[in-house]
């Protein structure tokens, strides 16, 4: 009966650790198209927490090398969650035509704080919605 009681406890242990894994924010559907001097990126973003849904752009001058970036939020929120994993979730955006500048998309998944870096020239930039 011990070994039995001992079981389930480990069992609820578990089941509530996992369940405290849980992402509050979250990337998914990165993707990046590129015109004649500007390129531009984008991320869907899910607030689990506060149950909304954003979308998040960034967007590179090639001439001036400036990156500006906002998150405007959509309306709807998707039934099931799909975040797992350790607290900073990134991606790599797609890429449609031209040769761009490579970027990624970084969420830390605990805080929302949401961010796009590009490696030439080294820089990033905050589109967490306010």
């Amino acid at each position: 009966m011990r070994l039995l009681r001992t079981g389930i406890l480990a069992l609820s242990l578990t089941v509530t650790a996992t369940v405290g894994l849980a992402a509050d924010y979250e990337i998914f559907a990165e993707f990046a198209t590129v015109e004649t001097g500007v390129n531009h990126y984008a991320v869907e973003r899910l607030d689990h927490k506060n149950e909304k849904l954003h979308h998040c752009t960034a967007v590179l001058d090639a001439e001036t090398k400036q990156l500006t970036g906002q998150c405007t939020e959509r309306p709807g929120f998707p039934e099931k969650p799909i975040g797992k994993g350790l607290n900073v979730q990134g991606g790599i955006s797609n890429i449609f035509g031209g040769l761009p500048v490579l970027g990624s998309w970084k969420i830390d998944q605990t805080t929302g704080k949401t961010e796009f870096c590009i490696s030439d020239p080294a820089q990033c930039v905050e589109v967490t919605p306010q």
